[in-house]
Parts: C-alpha cells; sequence; structure tokens
C-alpha cells in the first residue's frame, strides 16, 4: 500500500491535467482564502459548534474531481471504522441468515460458504478501497464507473450504475428497519409462546426504528460520530455472551457431522447444485463495508482514513463471524428441528439450549439496539448516495433531493424520502411479506452489479492505460490486476447464485423474485434515461485534467 503523500507531491499533475495549486481553490469551496491555508488545514462549512477541520488532501481531492465541499468533515480515522462496524453488525446479521445455507448444504456447506465468501468480498473490499483513495467521493461506485470507463460508454454504465447502486441502498434500509421491528417481537415471542406474531404490529415497530433512525441522522447529525465507537464496542461485548454460554451448555454434534455433514432439504437434483444454491448465506453476511465511501465527504483525511477503515473492519467482521458460524454449526446435532423453531431462527432455538428466557431476552434487546443503531448509520450512507447522484442530475427532482441544509450541512430531503419509501414498503409487508421480501431482495443483487461494473472498469481502464489512472494513497499496486480480476469473477458468480429459489418445487412463497424485480429496475431506469441521457454527461465531465479516452 502506498505512503501517504506531502502537500508537494498532490501538486503534480493529476489525470495529465494542470497542477493544482492552492490558490486555484475558490474561497466558497473551501471556507477560507489562500493565505490563511499555511497551516495545511481548510475550514468546512462552519457548525454551531464550531468548523470542522479538513485536510488539505480533502480540498485537493474534491477540486479534482470538481465538487464543492458542502458536507462537514465530523469524522476522523478511529470513528469511520467504527460507523462501518456499527453499520454491517455483522455477526449481529450474520447469526439471522444462516438458514438459507443449512437447507441447502447443511452445516458443511454453510461452513465452506462462509469461508470462500471471505476470499472472495476480500478481493472486492480491495478494489473497492483502492478506488475510494482514488476518487473518495459520496457517489462512490458510479462516479467510479464514470471515471475510469471508456468514453463512449462511461455515462450510460454510470447512469445505470447510479440508478442500480441507489434501488440497493434503499432497499437495503428498507430490510434493517423490519429486522429491528422483527426482533422486538421475537423477543416477546421468546417469553411468550402463545404470541402471534401479526404482521401489523412489525410495521408499527417499523415506524418507530424510522422515526429513530431519522431523528439521529437530522437533529443529531453533530454526535453522529461520538457515540460508534462505544456501539461497536458494547456489540463486541455481546458477541461473547452469546459465544459463551452455547459452549458451555447446548448439545453438540461431533466434528465429523459438522465439517462433513452436507445436506440437501432444498429439493435439488444434486448435493452439488444445493451447496451452490446455499452460497445466499456467506454472501448476504458480508455486503455493507463499502457504506463508508458514502461518508468520505465527510471524514478527515478521506483518500487514507476511508479505505483503511474499510479494510479494518472487513477483516474484524470476518474474525467475529466465523467463529460464531463454527460456534451455531457444532451445536446443531438436529439441524431440522432448529429450523422449525417457531422464531424460525436456528441461532435462537440454540440458545433455548443453553439459557434462560430471560438471559435470552437480554441479548435479544441488546442486539436490536444495535440493529437500531444500524439503521442509523446505514440512513446515513443511504442518504449520502442518494443526494450525491441527484447532484449529479441523475434522477428525477435532483434539484430537491440534492438540497443541502445551510444550518446542518446535511441532505435533509434525502433522508426524507428514505424514511418515507421504507415507511411505504413496511406497509406493503402487512399485506404481504413475501412481496416486502420480493422487493427488499434487489438489495445484494443490485450491490453486486455495481461492483461488477465499477471494479470492471477500474480493470480496464488499468489493463489499456495504467498511466491515466490518479494516484492512490491506499494501492494495491502490483497486486492490481489479480485483486481485480479476482473481485470481477467472483461478483459475477455471487450474482448469478443470487436469483436461485431456496428449494425445489418453486412456489410463489418460495420463488426468488429479485430476478423480475431486477429486470423490472432496469427497464424503468432505461425508460427514464431515455430523457435523461440529454442533461445527465457522468461526474468524470466535472474532474480536473480528465482524460476519459485513455490515452
Amino acid at each position: 500500500m502506498a505512503t501517504g503523500m506531502s502537500a508537494q507531491e498532490h501538486n503534480a499533475p493529476i489525470f495529465r491535467g494542470p497542477a493544482v495549486e492552492l490558490s486555484d481553490y475558490p474561497q466558497k469551496a473551501t471556507g477560507v482564502t489562500a493565505e490563511e491555508r499555511s497551516d495545511g488545514r481548510v475550514d468546512t462549512p462552519d457548525e454551531v459548534d464550531g468548523p470542522s477541520k479538513a485536510s488539505l488532501e480533502d480540498a485537493i481531492d474534491m477540486r479534482r474531481m470538481g465538487k464543492q465541499q458542502l458536507l462537514v468533515r465530523r469524522f476522523r480515522q478511529i470513528t469511520i471504522a467504527a460507523f462501518i462496524g456499527t453499520t454491517t453488525s455483522a455477526w449481529e446479521y450474520a447469526m439471522f441468515l444462516v438458514s438459507p445455507g443449512l437447507v441447502d448444504g447443511g452445516t458443511a456447506g454453510l461452513l465452506y460458504n462462509v469461508l470462500w465468501s471471505f476470499f472472495g468480498f476480500g478481493a472486492i473490499y480491495l478494489s473497492l478501497a483502492e478506488m475510494a483513495s482514488m476518487a473518495p467521493i459520496a457517489g462512490s461506485l458510479y462516479h467510479w464507473v464514470s471515471e475510469f470507463a471508456p468514453e463512449n460508454v462511461q455515462a450510460m454504465l454510470s447512469y445505470f450504475t447510479g440508478w442500480t447502486s441507489t434501488i440497493a441502498w434503499q432497499a437495503g434500509f428498507a430490510q434493517g428497519i423490519l429486522l429491528a421491528g422483527t426482533q422486538i417481537q421475537t423477543i416477546i415471542l421468546v417469553m411468550n409462546e402463545d404470541y402471534s406474531f401479526p404482521a401489523w404490529q412489525g410495521t408499527l415497530l417499523s415506524f418507530a426504528a424510522i422515526l429513530v433512525s431519522y431523528g439521529l441522522n437530522v437533529y443529531g447529525v453533530r454526535s453522529l460520530p461520538y457515540w460508534q465507537v462505544p456501539v461497536f464496542a458494547i456489540g463486541t461485548m455481546t458477541y461473547f455472551a452469546f459465544i459463551v454460554p452455547v459452549w458451555v451448555n447446548a448439545p453438540k454434534a461431533t466434528s465429523s457431522e459438522v465439517w462433513t455433514g452436507f445436506s440437501n432439504t432444498g429439493g435439488w437434483p444434486s448435493m452439488t447444485l444445493a451447496v451452490l444454491v446455499g452460497q445466499l448465506s456467506g454472501i448476504g453476511m458480508q455486503t455493507g463495508v463499502d457504506t463508508a465511501a458514502h461518508m468520505s465527504e465527510e471524514v478527515n483525511d478521506a483518500a487514507i482514513a476511508v479505505p483503511r477503515a474499510m479494510i479494518t473492519i472487513f477483516l474484524v467482521d470476518c474474525a467475529l463471524i466465523f467463529p460464531l458460524i463454527v460456534t451455531i454449526c457444532y451445536h446443531l446435532p438436529d439441524v431440522e428441528t432448529a429450523l422449525n423453531d417457531p422464531t424460525e431462527y436456528p441461532a435462537i432455538w440454540i440458545m433455548r439450549q443453553a439459557m434462560s428466557d430471560k438471559w435470552i431476552a437480554v441479548i435479544l434487546a441488546i442486539i436490536t439496539v444495535i440493529v437500531m443503531a444500524s439503521n442509523v448509520t446505514y440512513l446515513a450512507g443511504v442518504s449520502r448516495d442518494l443526494f450525491a447522484f441527484a447532484r449529479d442530475k441523475g434522477l428525477p427532482f435532483s434539484a430537491w433531493f440534492s438540497k443541502v441544509d445551510a444550518k446542518r450541512s446535511i441532505p435533509i430531503n434525502a433522508n426524507i424520502f428514505s424514511c418515507c419509501l421504507s415507511a411505504i414498503l413496511a406497509l406493503i409487508y402487512i399485506g404481504s411479506p413475501v412481496a416486502f421480501y420480493a422487493i427488499t431482495s434487489l438489495n445484494t443483487v443490485s450491490l453486486l452489479q455495481c461492483y461488477v461494473f465499477a471494479i470492471g472498469c477500474v480493470l480496464w481502464r488499468r489493463l489499456k492505460c495504467p498511466e491515466t489512472l490518479p494516484p492512490a494513497r491506499f494501492s494495491l499496486g502490483r497486486w492490481g490486476v489479480p485483486v481485480n480480476v479476482a473481485a470481477v469473477l467472483y461478483s459475477v458468480w455471487s450474482f448469478f447464485w443470487c436469483f436461485w429459489p431456496q428449494a425445489q418445487p418453486v412456489t410463489a412463497g418460495g420463488f426468488n423474485w429479485a430476478g423480475p424485480l431486477y429486470v423490472l429496475a432496469i427497464i424503468v431506469s432505461a425508460l427514464y434515461y431515455i430523457r435523461a441521457r440529454h442533461h445527465y454527461e457522468g461526474p468524470v465531465t466535472a474532474v480536473e485534467g480528465r482524460n476519459v479516452r485513455g490515452h
């Protein structure tokens, strides 16, 4: 990885463009005049409790990408890392995502699929981290496609990436909101087995989660960086509060049953196919680390802080997830019984064998609080993604979506829309949980498509004209090509398997609606592009010294 670059090194030409001088920065973009920058810091928009300082590198990066600094850089290295950890809530979500892997593959299939996904997503996040260093911008995926794609397709590819990225993050927020609501219902069910788990109550609880997320994002925005580390620490301590009692008290399976116990209860014609379909568990546990890229315009020294935080938390997540999955698999002597638990979560069946109902309720209550916190941070990333795409005129009513509140220096309208959309989807859950989960299933497949486009474009540029790539303080160096290739191949591979149903024969309730809805989303975006192509040029047109032709 490349070391940090000095201010003098940054004054060299970028993308064969003109050298960037301190005097080039307009006062309105940085908040100070050239004479006031002798300490290497630049002010970003004032807050009530004082200005937040941005590094000179941040200002240079924003200038290179042709953007004004409108958001406040409140985050530092440690707080953005904790932000990612809170957003992913990796082990908390993972314990509720094991069912697809157990149905299609059994304990052995689940374990090997999770291990395999670590390597695949490792390549993906290394690639994305390098791009976050080259272009630390809130738009991230669609911006990178625009900047690195061939000129004749950059506008179209970046536009479709912007749409699918927006759909992915909005769907992911709706999923998290409903999980927070249904987690509270799960606690009630643990304490009272006669509870009927009505969908309307889950929706009402989801509304409460939406209000909390909106309130902390808008009215508590200044406090956002300060509670990330404590929440992440509490989550890690709760992890051991789950792991230790299970190993001490729960019945165990043998090692041979765990590591060779493949099963095919999904009705597939072969065990190999069943294990491949069961990859959805491993894939679903790994998404979310790139949320940090959408916060780049609010991170001090983002070109190095964001990529370091992404990779650090990815490794921490792997270190938490795999022992958790091993623990679950070793304490499932009867997989079928665990899958049929009233809560529908095998992890809670295991907890019943090892803990009292009260202790289970305490752990689940803490997890619910962490999931609520995850929704708060996720909304921050979702709203920045929406704001950035609208800033580049990629959406209807872009002027409204991209408006930044003068007092709080955040895109409040983007927050309002994201919360309202999640509320509407939560209402759909009352009438048809199947329809709700069908819509939100777009989250994973849409993100994987975005990864293919973004990493594929930087790979193309790296092979065709590597000299035109902007410098990266977090650089893959000579490993760039093999890592990018591995990332693209794994993304395509995972994208393909995410469209498969969980079991055969396929019923309406068990059908994987991600495919039809993904196609519908592409058709809608294509229809809007017919009009948008007249004004959407892609963010690359604002990049200083751009060389979109690649020669």
